[in-house]
């Protein structure tokens, strides 16, 4: 080696701290620079076969003008470390010189590769690093700054590391070069910040060149006139590069690409493209790649596919916020377009634009909505232009594919509310989000140093010290969630930067006495041209274009509960920025704390009736010395206490407070004293151990029922608690008993209006309850009886007593569609003799089966209700069934209709026609029903009518027509199921 020492008075001061050498020529042996020395390359440095250039942590290198350095065959190791780097930079003596050196150039022969830097700075170069025809060199941890031509450069080399770098402020940032014969493959550029001038990376294969199988993974790429450029000038290849999980950032300024896309083969996936000119450009030579599972956010354009770009496959990507064009198509041969997110396009239209004249499927994507008319706005194909084919869009995803990258939040905004920062945005769409994350602290390379997880939470106050012109972000994040690089895995989104926003106010609520609102809670944190306010009601403001006006409500505005309130902001850009708040009218507080009602003592009463409204909250109070579970509920259960029960009465009061006032209530609650009731229920032949008494209470409305109990094995019963009153005791045996006995109250009766009205005012017992039995046993038949009771108001019936099974567990819901548990009686043809009974089921619908042929009627009975049997019903061969039995509930009574069996229009001949004094009416009865003969004129009027009797069943009819005058006559038989239409004239 060349060397030697400077001997300048400048020189010798340093040498106090350390030695300056310099270097140059071919170096002899191997040597080790330390950093006791400043190493200064005063001609072109040369490292050859055999010699090992090695440089310790801290050094210095100095490179005078038009020097560098060539590692030709030899060997050099960097050995710098975080803290410590080593410096490759200018020799410059002189203030304010320019000039760059010419770089580090490694050309090695791969069996003699011995090549390693890490922690190394190269500055202010030609071309900070440079490989050629080399493999398997590493470089790591450095950075190559403010180059002439390029920061980093693989020529025909392959298997090279660069990894954890930055390139920053060089005219190009970093060529891979595969020249002619030459082989540049399986190079790795990864974790880098890489930011440039022109190209940040420029892939290039020439001519008979190799450039295939290399990795550009994980980096930073920003800010450059083109991201990342792709070209190959030769003929197709399978060049299977691989770009993934990069961030391309700001590239392409108003016409450039973050990535142009011009040689076969390539995959791309798991990238970020935010805010670049058009974030992919695929050319001529753009064919057969892979783009999948890519974000794209805030692009001007997101995918331009140029004329030969065939054979690409677009899939899984999600599109957010995208200005202009998602896709253009200029090639669609052999493309396919499945399964991409396409949204917050409002307002767009073409943002899929097929420029050729070829039809294209883009089934199977999710626009942002299911609306097939916005879809078709949203694509400019045949239907715009008809030289252009068709965008087949049909079937589409209704929902988004939560396969695909999570989309960034929307709309999110940051304003200043009561002095703090307030982050807000609209929720996401995807169905497996789990939440959010918001970002703020030091900002660089899109990176946050802190950042709190949040829910699905909407909204969030950053935390005290925080600025309103702070950068903030936030991203939405899904449940598939890993350790490491959530946001390049697809599983968390890109980076959705809060604008500054004005601030409306609070959403208000005001009484509706109250005539005016002064708005004060109002900010604008930026300068701006005009504001406005405006209002979805009718109401007013005192100045439109005050930051704090007053608003005088309209008469709408109480009508509707309120209005929307808009502030509107004009920045000096000319965008109009818009936040509101609600602004709610209420009225003054209702409350009704329930009808005054009387319980029994040692009762819980739950206040059921208890309603309120237009209230903040609610208290209940008491008289007396009972307890409320939650005194703040509407309807909260009261426990009367020792006092309530002594006096027999306690008022309750319910009070409602709001800010428009408050209101109150009040409820006596009666506590009257109880008795027991006990007795024995039996048949003339046996105890009854399967039936239930019920016990109607008389009051001046009528009877109603208040308690049930069943019987116990030995035919006893028991009610516990019964008030003071007068009371009917309705015992019923089980429907399905063998002894055919039937319901009847105390005292043996069928009829309550016949039963003893038992007074309870102390105990009772020995009461005693002896079941009728039916009046006959009826043959066993084939005909049946059915029919359904009808479900009247809850003020007919108790529906804790009705509504639930009676003589057995049952998880069925009774009372659906009719009243439960009626009874239903069976009679003969004169209600002498009781035949059956029954009791409705959980449908309100009851049956008599097995019946024979001939009369009966059907009765009902509930005590306090007066009963219309039914009309007879007549069961025969031809009328097997009758299904039309209606009961219904009106007033106090029960009343039994049948519906009709849908009657038959036939039309039939009489003879003689015309006829002077007699015709003949051919007729037929078969179910022996009672039927009329009615005779009108040719005006309509009636002239004649003749019950025919009911023991005709097929014959005809002789009618006597002498009185009649002469002229042309209408005539017709009416029965329950039929109509005969006949006519003739009369001589």
């Amino acid at each position: 080696m060349k060397y030697g020492i400077l001997i300048l008075f400048l020189a010798v001061t340093l040498q106090l701290f350390s030695d300056t050498i310099l270097v140059g020529g071919i170096m002899e042996e191997s040597e080790t620079w330390t950093n006791e020395n400043t190493y200064i390359v005063f001609e072109d440095l040369i490292v050859p076969e055999g010699i090992i250039l090695t440089i310790q942590q801290g050094v210095e290198v100095r490179i005078n003008y038009a020097r560098g350095i060539t590692i030709n065959n030899g060997g050099l190791q960097v050995l710098g470390t975080q803290t410590d780097s080593v410096y490759f930079i200018p020799n410059h003596n002189n203030p304010g010189q320019t000039w760059k050196w010419k770089g580090i150039s490694i050309i090695v022969d791969i069996s003699k590769n011995n090549i390693y830097i890490n922690y190394a700075k190269v500055a202010d170069a030609e071309t900070a690093i440079k490989l050629e025809d080399t493999q398997h060199v590493i470089i790591e941890n450095s950075s190559m700054l403010n180059c002439q031509n390029l920061g980093f450069q693989i020529i025909n080399s392959s298997a090279c590391v660069l990894n954890n770098c930055h390139i920053k402020n060089n005219y190009d940032g970093i060529e891979i070069f595969g020249d002619y014969l030459g082989v540049s493959s399986n190079n790795t550029i990864s974790n880098c910040v890489i930011e440039n001038q022109n190209h940040n990376i420029y892939i290039y294969r020439n001519l008979g060149g190799t450039c295939q199988n290399n990795l550009v993974k994980g980096n930073i790429i920003k800010s450059g006139n083109s991201g990342l450029w792709i070209y190959n000038i030769g003929l197709t290849t399978n060049s299977q590069n691989v770009v993934e999980q990069n961030i391309f950032y700001n590239n392409g300024g108003e016409v450039g690409y973050g990535l142009y896309l011009d040689h076969d083969s390539t995959i791309v996936r798991n990238n970020i493209f935010c805010m670049n000119s058009t974030a992919v450009f695929c050319d001529r030579n753009g064919d057969n790649c892979v783009i999948t599972n890519n974000s794209y956010y805030k692009n001007e354009m997101a995918i331009v596919v140029g004329s030969n770009s065939k054979g690409n496959k677009y899939l899984n990507n999600t599109f957010s916020l995208n200005k202009q064009e998602l896709f253009s198509f200029k090639e669609i041969n052999d493309i396919e377009l499945r399964s991409n997110n396409m949204l917050h396009n409002y307002g767009l239209k073409n943002i899929v634009v097929n420029n050729t004249n070829t039809d294209l499927s883009v089934i199977e994507n999710c626009w942002g909505t299911i609306d097939t008319v916005q879809i078709h706005n949203f694509i400019y194909d045949s239907l715009d232009n008809p030289t252009l084919g068709k965008l087949n869009f049909i079937p589409f995803l209704e929902n988004m594919d939560t396969s695909n990258p999570v989309s960034p939040p929307y709309n999110i905004i940051k304003q200043v509310v009561n002095d703090k920062v307030l982050i807000s945005w609209h929720s996401n769409k995807e169905q497996d989000l789990m939440g959010y994350r918001i970002y703020f602290g030091d900002y660089a390379n899109y990176s946050f140093s802190e950042s709190v997880e949040l829910g699905t939470d909407t909204s969030f106050f950053m935390p005290a010290g925080i600025s309103i012109y702070d950068s903030v972000a936030a991203t939405a994040f899904d449940s598939t969630i890993i350790q490491n690089n959530n946001q390049l895995s697809g599983h968390e989104s890109p980076f959705a930067f809060a604008n500054i926003y004005p601030y409306a106010g609070n959403d208000t609520i005001i009484c509706e006495k109250i005539h005016e609102l002064e708005i004060e809670n109002s900010t604008i944190p930026f300068s701006y041209q005009k504001l406005f306010w405006q209002t979805s009601g009718d109401g007013s403001f005192s100045n439109i274009y005050s930051q704090t006006p007053k608003y005088f409500p309209g008469a709408l505005d109480i009508q509707d509960g309120g209005a929307i309130i808009f502030f509107n902001v004009v920045t000096y850009n000319g965008d109009t920025l818009i936040d509101s708040f609600n602004l709610s009218i209420i009225n003054d507080p209702v409350v009704y704390a329930g009808n005054d009602t009387i319980v029994i003592a040692d009762t819980e009463i739950a206040l059921v009736e208890a309603s309120a409204q237009n209230f903040d909250s609610i208290v209940w109070i008491t008289g007396g010395d009972g307890n409320f579970n939650n005194h703040n509920l509407i309807n909260p259960v009261y426990s009367p206490g020792t006092f309530d029960t002594e006096l027999g009465v306690v008022i309750l009061e319910m009070i409602a407070y709001s800010r428009c006032g408050n209101v109150n209530d009040s409820i006596f609650i009666f506590i009257e004293p109880y008795y027991s009731v006990e007795g024995n229920l039996w048949t003339s032949a046996e105890i009854v151990n399967n039936g239930v008494i019920v016990a109607f209470k008389e009051n001046n409305e009528g009877a109603r029922a208040v308690q049930i109990e069943s019987t116990q094995t030995d035919g006893t019963f028991r009610f516990e608690k019964l008030m003071i009153g007068n009371y009917y005791l309705y015992a019923l045996p089980d429907t399905n008993n063998s002894n055919n006995a039937a319901p009847c109250y105390y005292a043996n009766d069928l009829r309550w209006q016949n039963a003893y009205l038992l007074p309870v005012d102390a105990d009772v017992y020995d009461v005693d309850i002896q079941l009728q039995l039916t009046d006959f046993v009826l043959p066993v038949g084939e005909a049946s009886i059915s029919g359904h009771m009808e479900k009247p108001n809850d003020s007919k019936f108790n529906s804790e007593i009705y509504c639930s099974p009676w003589f057995e567990n049952s998880t069925n819901d009774f009372c659906r569609d009719g009243l439960s548990n009626n009874t239903v009686l069976l009679f003969n043809n004169t209600t002498t003799k009781l035949l059956d009974y029954t009791l409705t089921d959980e449908l309100g619908d009851f049956y008599f089966s097995s019946l024979p042929f001939g009369e009966y009627i059907v009765d009902a009975e509930k005590a306090g209700f007066s009963s219309y049997p039914s009309p007879l019903i007549t069961l025969s061969p031809e009328h097997k069934n009758e299904s039309g039995v209606v009961l219904q509930i009106s007033q106090q009574k029960i009343a039994i209709s049948i519906d009709p069996i849908p009657s038959e229009e036939i039309f039939t001949t009489v003879f003689p026609n015309p006829a002077s004094a007699e015709i003949n009416i051919p007729y037929s009865n078969p179910l022996l029903l009672s039927s009329q003969l009615e005779i009108f004129d040719l005006f309509g009027n009636h002239v004649m009518s003749y019950n025919i009797p009911i023991t005709k069943t097929s014959s005809t009819i002789k009618l006597d027509i002498i009185k009649l005058k002469s002229g042309l006559y209408f005539g017709q038989i009416i029965t329950s199921n039929q109509t005969i239409h006949f006519r003739f004239v009369k001589r």
